[in-house]
């Protein structure tokens, strides 16, 4: 019976990777539809602030250019050909062959350079110009907000545990794309006192963005656990195919150093170090390229050094091993080279004969001089006593320029970067497809519940994560713009051409042009003020207005004059905003808005109006009241003297 559970789990998780891989329409179970465009005022407003509505910043961002893209090919009068112009730059940068680069190279400069030449609407420096021709002439070209829920995934079948909790296969309901999501069970965190840890990977992970790193795209959590949404790795791990592969040779190795490299490179680059580097941490994609996992014991080194010993026996550099010695990066280009040297020969240098004693494995570290076996090429030789130098400063990658001093040694001699860095190296192992690549579920094992059957999770235990939840904006819009965005836009098009008309009729923009904001709120009402009404308000300098959603509907105002005190308030652990007036029948007002974004722009603009309404009419009460002393003095001066 347990083989049959095995065997389901493993083709449910295996139907829904080939789901993932259909149309957006099928790989989704649910729709992404478009917030109402009365928000899209309030953003503005609110991203305008922040300095977020420029050109460079919305350009940049995968889903700002698709939208600008769809604007200058539907709204702009005029052509604009720099669009194709962009996009042939992008698609050539990705290019593997020189031959191929030439090709498009002289493509782009006939097309896009030259004809802008000879029509003169673009002045190109003449260092550039010169610089375009010379490298096509000698052929030497380079390539250079959200709250999410466990209903929003479909979680499948486990496929890996780690201390604190389980990681399992799950899709996106919305998008349909495949993650794994690594659930940590609070109670055992509270156990085994690891707050600190697991908040720690949540921030470190929000640092990183890179192809060579299983990278994190949301963060959310349950009343019960905190779960990491990552990068699906479903070819295994180096440690499991060096069991099934047995040892790899020295070309295979230069392919897995390059890009476990690149991913260490990314991480320094951003003074993390990561001090866990082994291959049961490498995972392979369904190609075969690989991605460093589990940031769970990486740290930031940019304010302080670490001292702390941590890290897997027979991977930790000697300076880790020291108890209150500081170190650095430096320490993952000593386990880099333990790692190599375990691909080659199928154990650590410092893990003689299969030895499990940790003061054996550490001791061994700390004074073994390792021996090469002959099989190593000279360049290896020199690249594993490079990174295996137990004194740092001469250690390679520590000796001032980083990933840049290994990626020049001997060993990677005609490696292309570039292609490295665009995944166009063809791997050499490629996990074979329609299988899970993981142990069954059942050797995976589950956790004794006993363990935590008596921690209470408390007020003041969940108010450590209050800051926990995550979107990582770039990796959303990618997810978005790999499966969705033009089904949703298409459908979110027609809804608006069918709305278009009704919502002529019921909610038309103010004429007057001053209004500072508008858009939806909820409003309290109702014979013993309990029920929710939703409105369309526009707020002017000097007034509030609103209005039903019914067609042909009178608005509704509110005067500043009226208006006596803006605050927040709190009805039925919601945030509104409150607002006294002085009119007898009608004192408070109370609104609520959808989202917490919403909330804090009306609530601003309101209070902001109602101040500036409260300095104009006191300035204008002393103006009438100077202008009523000076009339009745000029009354009195007619009249006769006055008195002093």
């Amino acid at each position: 019976m347990a083989d049959l559970e095995a065997v389901l789990a493993d083709v449910s998780y295996l139907m829904a990777m080939e789901k993932s891989k259909s149309t957006p329409a099928a790989r989704a179970s649910k729709k992404i539809i478009l917030p109402d465009p009365s928000v899209y005022h309030v953003m503005h407003k609110y991203l305008s602030e922040r300095g977020e509505v420029q050109f460079d910043k919305i350009f940049d961002q995968t889903i700002g250019y698709l939208v600008f893209k769809d604007f200058c090919e539907t709204q702009c009068d005029e052509p604009v050909p720099q669009l194709a112009f962009y996009e042939k730059i992008k698609e050539y940068e990705k290019l593997q062959f020189l031959d191929e680069r030439l090709i498009m190279a002289k493509e782009i400069y006939d097309n896009h350079i030259m004809t802008e030449l000879l029509a003169r609407s673009h002045s190109f420096s003449v260092q550039a110009e010169t610089k375009v021709r010379e490298a096509i002439r000698s052929k030497e070209l380079t390539s250079t907000l959200f709250e999410l829920t466990m209903n929003d995934f479909s979680v499948h079948r486990i496929i890996g545990r780690g201390g604190f909790g389980e990681v399992y296969g799950c899709r996106k309901a919305d998008t349909g794309k495949m993650y794994a999501m690594k659930c940590l069970d609070k109670k055992r965190i509270k156990l085994k006192q690891g707050e600190t840890l697991a908040l720690n990977e949540r921030i470190m992970l929000s640092m990183v963005n890179s192809p060579f790193i299983v990278c994190m795209t949301y963060a959310f959590q349950t009343p019960d656990k905190l779960c990491f949404v990552l990068d699906l790795m479903n070819g295994g791990d180096l440690h499991y195919h060096l069991s099934q592969h047995g040892v790899f040779v020295e070309a295979d190795v230069k392919f897995y150093a390059s890009e476990i490299i690149l991913g260490l490179e990314h991480m320094h680059d951003r003074k993390i170090c990561y001090r866990d580097l082994k291959p049961a941490n490498i995972l392979l994609d369904e190609n075969g390229h690989v991605r460093i996992s589990d940031l769970g014991l990486a740290c930031d080194f940019s304010k302080k050094k670490p001292h702390a010993s941590v890290g897997t026996h027979g991977y930790m550099a000697p300076e880790v091993l020291k108890k209150g010695e500081a170190y650095d990066s430096c320490a993952d280009w000593f386990s880099l080279g333990c790692m190599l040297f375990k691909l080659l020969v199928g154990h650590s240098p410092f893990r003689q004969h299969k030895t499990k004693d940790k003061h054996e494995i550490d001791r061994l570290t700390l004074t073994y001089d390792v021996e090469y076996p002959e099989s190593f090429s000279e360049e290896m030789k020199s690249l594993l006593a490079g990174l295996l130098c137990r004194d740092v400063p001469n250690r390679l990658g520590c000796r001032n320029a980083g990933a840049r001093e290994v990626k020049v040694h001997a060993f990677f001699k005609g490696v292309d970067w570039k292609l490295v860095e665009l995944l166009k190296c063809d791997p050499p192992l490629k996990p074979p497809r329609g299988e899970v690549n993981a142990a069954d579920a059942f050797d995976i094992g589950s956790f004794d519940e006993d363990d935590v059957k008596g921690i209470k999770m408390m007020e003041s235990d969940q108010e450590i994560y209050k800051d926990f939840n995550l979107t990582v904006s770039e990796r959303w819009q990618q997810e978005i713009a790999e499966t969705v965005f033009k089904v949703v836009n298409e459908e979110h098009d027609k809804l608006e051409a069918k709305k278009k008309t009704k919502h002529q009729n019921s909610i038309s923009v103010a004429e007057d042009g001053d209004h500072l904001l508008e858009g939806y709120l909820y409003k309290l009402g109702g014979t013993l003020m309990s029920n929710w009404t939703r409105k369309y308000f526009h707020l002017f300098p000097n007034r509030l207005e609103w209005r039903g959603e019914q067609a042909g509907q009178m608005p509704s105002l509110l005067c500043m004059e009226n208006i006596t005190g803006v605050e927040e308030t709190q009805v039925k652990g919601s945030k509104c905003i409150k607002i006294s007036t002085n009119i007898r029948d009608n004192r408070d007002h109370i609104l609520r808005a959808d989202t917490e974004t919403e909330f804090q722009e009306w609530m601003k603009e309101i209070k902001q109006s109602f101040q500036q309404a409260q300095v104009m009419m006191r300035a204008g009460a002393k103006i009438m009241s100077s202008g009523h002393r000076y009339i009745t003095q000029y009354s009195k001066e007619e009249n006769g003297p006055v008195s002093p």
